[in-house]
């Protein structure tokens, strides 16, 4: 990683670092309309990577009293969205093309960020489509995907009128300050590219109200802004409402319920549990690295430095699991599987030592698989031609700081993730409930994928046969079965303590045992 690089990663750092300082001085002083801007905003990222995966299909909301109006519909948004896709797309091919040769690093690096705003920018523009203006009663929710909102009451009120851009003698658009603007156009895109929607009306509002921000943050502002193609309905039907609403027959607890215009929705995931699940995966990536450069000198095959590779596997893992636990928590929910220790700890609906029993019997589970698959080892090594004394197991505590990376890292993919997506699978496209056939089905597919996963490891170590390929096979399933049963029937948690348990068999103890 040459100095350019690390003086650019110091400045982002340290400017994400003056951000979060702000935004949390902001939240203490009161100045946010949510919790914590820094949880806000990690939810809202994966709110938007939620929608442009898997929100592709608008839908309608005019139910139960609720009207909905559509404000992307004609908006120069779309246009603009589908630019700056082609240029994300175009440049980050380009930008690999160029570097990869030169500079590997910074051209995955690249890479990355150009996937990262092309899921961002697909993301936002699903938000909008799927976040029409509600009127619900008396009360007005117009909220702009992931980026702002505004509640008022329609006793807010002072009047709606007719209302035109305003252009200063240059030509640059004169922006108004203290407004909301109901438009699918980012504010910030306007003012960079002077490209607005036609302003149609204003709801100008008796005293000022609150609107959410980006982040969280609180605004003041005395108007609303509609640029909408087709207003006439949503203005004559707020007209109407303005007109016969008297305050005198409406009790004054409705007024202070604002959230009656959504509705009181579940959140989509288990957001405590994620971002515990997220945490240990990053230990957990930073318990292997040493590790794999100890056993496997990962860093010099990859050019890296320790400090540098570390720091690309942290981030590697960070990305993939923050993708795939989210999916897997948003999953786990329609099978009925469970993280329960970590649930116990965060609703109080457990006592943590009422799982003590089962730790103890997944550590057992866990040396017995160990103890089963070093047996296997022995008894195929010899026909097989396989040196067991040569395998590079590092020291004692880089094997422990490798098996608990390991059981984490692995266990979050292959049985969280990977067994609850083929039970939901099983369940989207056969008819019946999750029996155990489909249950054993999806562990031992999970096994199987788990074996072949490894292949790159054992192939950095040994002569490949298909002999060994098959051996590799079983050794891996052994574990897989184990640990994706412990994973169904008792708990996530359990099934990452028997793996912990049954790699110090095969990488702490085995190893000097063989010797």
């Amino acid at each position: 990683m040459d100095t350019q690089m690390i003086i650019s990663l110091i400045i982002l750092i340290t400017l994400a670092e003056v951000g979060a300082v702000i935004l949390y001085v902001k939240y203490k002083k009161g100045d946010t309309t949510e919790g914590n801007p820094l949880i806000t905003i990690l939810k809202k990222e994966w709110v938007v990577f939620y929608y442009a995966l898997f929100k592709w299909k608008i839908k309608k909301d005019d139910v139960n009293g609720v009207r909905t109006y559509d404000y992307h519909k004609g908006s120069n948004y779309f246009w603009l969205f589908i630019a700056l896709l082609h240029e994300q797309v175009i440049e980050a091919i380009v930008f690999h093309i160029y570097l990869k040769e030169v500079d590997p690093l910074r051209a995955n690096i690249l890479v990355v960020l150009h996937v990262y705003s092309i899921l961002y920018m697909l993301g936002d523009y699903n938000l909008v489509r799927n976040s029409p203006i509600l009127l619900k009663g008396n009360h007005v929710l117009m909220k702009i995907g992931a980026r702002r909102s505004l509640r008022f009451h329609i006793g807010d009120v002072a009047a709606i009128q007719p209302a035109r851009t305003q252009y200063r003698n240059n030509g640059g658009i004169i922006h108004e300050k203290n407004v909301f603007h109901v438009t699918a156009l980012p504010r910030v895109l306007t003012r960079i590219f002077g490209m607005i929607d036609e302003l149609k009306y204003e709801i100008v509002f008796k005293e000022p109200v609150y609107a959410r921000g980006y982040f969280g943050q609180k605004k003041e502002v005395h108007k609303a802004l509609i640029y909408l193609e087709e207003p006439d309905s949503l203005v004559r039907d707020l007209q109407e409402r303005a007109d016969r609403y008297d305050e005198r027959e409406e009790v004054e607890e409705e007024r202070l319920t604002a959230a009656a215009v959504e509705g009181k929705r579940a959140p989509l995931i288990n957001w405590k549990v994620y971002f515990s699940l997220l945490f240990l995966n990053v230990l957990g990536a930073l318990a292997i690295a040493p590790y794999a450069m100890a056993r496997e000198n990962l860093h010099e095959v990859m050019g890296l430095g320790k400090l540098s590779f570390t720091l690309f596997y942290v981030v590697q893992v960070l990305l993939e699991a923050g993708i795939l636990l989210f999916i897997a928590l948003w999953l786990m929910k329609k099978v009925k599987l469970s993280v329960p220790v970590i649930e116990a700890f965060f609703t109080k609906s457990k006592p943590l030592y009422s799982f003590y029993k089962k730790m103890v019997q997944s550590a057992m589970y866990g040396i017995l698989a160990g103890v089963a698959i070093s047996i296997f080892s022995l008894i195929v090594s010899k026909p097989l031609g396989v040196d067991n004394s040569s395998l590079n197991e590092p020291a004692w505590w880089l094997g422990t700081l490798g098996s608990f990376g390991a059981a984490v890292n692995e266990e979050s993919i292959f049985r969280l993730f990977l067994i609850t997506l083929i039970l939901w699978l099983f369940l989207k496209f056969t008819k019946g409930a999750v029996t155990k056939p489909k249950i054993w089905t999806a562990i031992c597919i999970s096994s199987l994928v788990f074996g072949v996963m490894h292949y790159s490891v054992a192939a950095a170590n040994l002569e490949m046969s298909v002999g060994i390929f098959l051996s590799m096979l079983v050794i891996n399933g052994i574990g897989g079965l184990v640990f994706g049963a412990l994973f169904v029937f008792m708990g996530l948690e359990f099934a990452m303590i028997a793996h912990f348990t049954a790699d110090l068999v095969l990488h702490v103890v085995g190893p000097r045992v063989v010797e």
